[in-house]
């Protein structure tokens, strides 16, 4: 394992600068995920389809991660978008590729937001913060994002 990295203290959210949230319901996600042609064959990076499936995950744990993850991406867009407010949009989200919004996690699990391409141009002035979690009761997956200027 790992040496555990120097304690940063806590994230100041002074400097906040948009704020995303998606919920995605887990069964209806997974009957999507199964679909022949489906979208969602084509916006998960190879890391994170490992990640979904990791340590032999049953098909319900990944459609889990998988849903929390799309949530997560959804989230980055949205707090993206609320950085815009009154103005166009810079790349249209639509046109995103959405594999260029990653969901990593570190050796501890713990997820993380590593942006590629035109949107991480377009964001690099901001950090991503990302809080993840999913209730198999509620049958949903939650993905928080604080977008903030570094």
């Amino acid at each position: 394992m790992p040496e555990p990295l120097a304690d940063p203290g806590p994230v100041p959210l002074e400097r906040a600068a948009g704020v995303g949230v998606d919920v995605v319901g887990v069964t209806a996600f997974a009957a999507q995920l199964g679909e022949p042609g489906t979208r969602f064959a084509r916006v998960f990076t190879p890391g994170e389809r490992r990640t979904a499936r990791g340590g032999g995950r049953s098909a319900s744990r990944e459609a889990q991660s998988l849903a929390a993850r799309w949530a997560a991406k959804e989230a980055v867009l949205k707090a993206w978008s609320s950085t815009r407010y009154g103005a166009p949009e810079v790349i249209d989200p639509a046109a995103v590729d959405l594999r260029q919004i990653e969901v990593v996690t570190d050796a501890w699990g713990r997820p993380a937001v590593r942006l590629h391409g035109a949107i991480a141009d377009a964001l690099q002035d901001h950090e991503v913060l990302l809080s993840l979690s999913h209730d198999p009761d509620a049958d949903v997956a939650i993905a928080f994002v604080v977008l903030q200027e570094a």
